[in-house]
């Protein structure tokens, strides 16, 4: 076993792989933690249930969200819009809140009611 040797100590090359190696692999899964948060891929319950349309040609995409009554929109696009175009990436857009104001006759008086509309899946087009 060869050692290597810093200014303060002698370290077995074996052991210092597995430590390159253990931090290289804590690294990876945090990056992976953070990009499946920042995307929206994380573990959390949808808002609603919606078909999963990622790999699909944007027409088929289009065809299969309106069948089931999904809102959707285009919130990317990329490449030229007469080439041909694949949804790459799908996500929950949330929620919004209306908000009406209804007389009640009981108490003279306006009331403030708050509604939560889900506002769909928002995809990312490429086209080649």
């Amino acid at each position: 076993m060869t050692s290597t040797t810093s200014s303060s100590h002698s370290v077995p090359e074996r052991s210092r792989r597995g430590r390159v190696l253990l931090h290289t692999s804590v690294t990876a899964a945090v990056c992976a933690a953070a990009a499946s948060v920042l995307l929206g891929t994380g573990t959390a319950a949808a808002a609603q249930p919606a078909p999963n349309v990622v790999g699909m040609s944007e027409h088929s995409a289009r065809a299969a969200l309106e069948a089931q009554g999904v809102p959707y929109g285009v919130v990317n696009r990329a490449g030229t819009a007469s080439g041909d175009c694949h949804v790459t990436e799908q996500r929950d857009r949330g929620y919004r809140t209306e908000i009406d104001m209804r007389y009640n006759h009981d108490k003279d008086e306006f009331e403030r009611v708050e509604t939560q509309v889900w506002r769909g899946v928002g995809l990312a087009v490429v086209c080649i």
